[in-house]
């Protein structure tokens, strides 16, 4: 029984001294890297300066370049958003495309200055809101639906046509003056279109003929109220012309119809007025200059990875002597 104890300590022994020497050995490593950096120290330190020079310059070059940058705030009509959504999304394919730059009128070599072009909506929960209004009666309903719906859920696709108003980005790599020429033959080709141009002078013209039907049936409810007005009746409810099918015409459903017929004539004159092109330009930023902001990432990389190519560049030449010395000894 002793001797079994006796071997258990030893065995402890053994594994203390090993791990006694294992510590040594590891400290003897930490050792050694330091006074490998301290000899190398000015040859680090001289890497360190140049990595950042370069860093430096790189970033300068890199990240303070200046951007160009034109914001236009459009209004599409004639549900015309998802076209134009997807004109911006395929603009940087067909302006590879010499053919389809030859039909906007833009040089090849000056489109190459047009680094990026975006466009986003300008998100108000209430244009998604007024859309539904108009498009179905029970507005409570949506009321409800709008307040407790995310506002991230609003910025999805599904909602673009119901924003009244985007924001189109071009950012520019140079100020030159074909800039201005470019942007406005994107707009210019966006209203072209040819099937939103049929859809645009087709409901031009229906407003139009409607509007004059809409003001000579005001003129003639506007002259007979006039005519009540100087000739008063008894009754305020006496029949005004032939009793429709449907609903007897009176003094106050005449009322009701006039505010109802003002109301269609102002939207349709609205509609003559600015609804003349597929979109509209609610703001024709100017292009102006915005630096882009410094990160500083290459002046700390260049120097680090210096540094790092040279340590390794001593390990593997350490790594090297030693199996050489090795094999050597063997």
């Amino acid at each position: 029984m002793s001797n079994e104890n006796y071997n258990d300590e030893i065995d402890v022994m053994q594994i203390f001294g090993m791990i006694k020497n294992g510590f040594r050995k590891f400290l003897k490593l930490i050792i050694s890297v330091i006074i490998f950096f301290k000899k190398k120290a000015l040859l680090f330190f001289i890497l360190l300066i140049v990595g950042a020079a370069a860093g430096f310059f790189v970033d300068q070059y890199q990240d303070t370049k200046n951007n160009y940058i034109q914001e236009i705030i459009i209004e599409p009509k004639y549900n015309s958003t998802k076209y134009i959504y997807d004109f911006i999304d395929e603009l940087d394919r067909n302006f590879k495309d010499d053919f389809f730059l030859e039909k906007l009128g833009i040089n090849p070599d000056n489109i190459k200055n047009l680094d990026k072009a975006t466009i986003e909506p300008l998100i108000k929960g209430t244009d998604v809101l007024d859309n539904l209004q108009e498009r179905y009666e029970n507005r409570e309903f949506f009321k409800d639906i709008m307040t407790a719906y995310e506002e991230d859920k609003l910025k999805e696709e599904e909602f673009r046509n119901f924003y009244k108003h985007h924001r189109l980005t071009l950012k520019f790599k140079n100020k030159t003056d074909e800039n201005a020429k470019i942007v406005s033959s994107i707009l210019n080709y966006i209203k072209s279109n040819q099937y939103y141009q049929d859809i645009k002078n087709l409901t031009i013209t229906q407003n139009k003929n409607s509007l004059e039907r809409n003001k000579k049936s005001l003129q003639f409810i506007d002259k007979y109220l006039n005519n009540l007005n100087n000739n008063p009746s008894s009754n305020p409810n006496e029949l005004v012309v032939i009793a429709n099918e449907a609903e007897t015409p009176t003094i106050a459903s005449l009322l009701k119809q006039k505010d109802l017929l003002l109301e269609i004539i102002n939207e349709q004159e609205e509609v003559l007025v600015l609804d003349k092109e597929v979109l509209s330009i609610v703001d024709y930023g100017d292009i102006i200059s915005a630096r882009k902001k410094l990160l500083n990432r290459t002046i700390f990389i260049i120097p680090l990875l210096l540094i790092g190519l040279v340590s390794l560049f001593y390990f593997f030449k350490y790594m090297s002597r030693t199996i050489n010395n090795f094999v050597k000894e063997e």
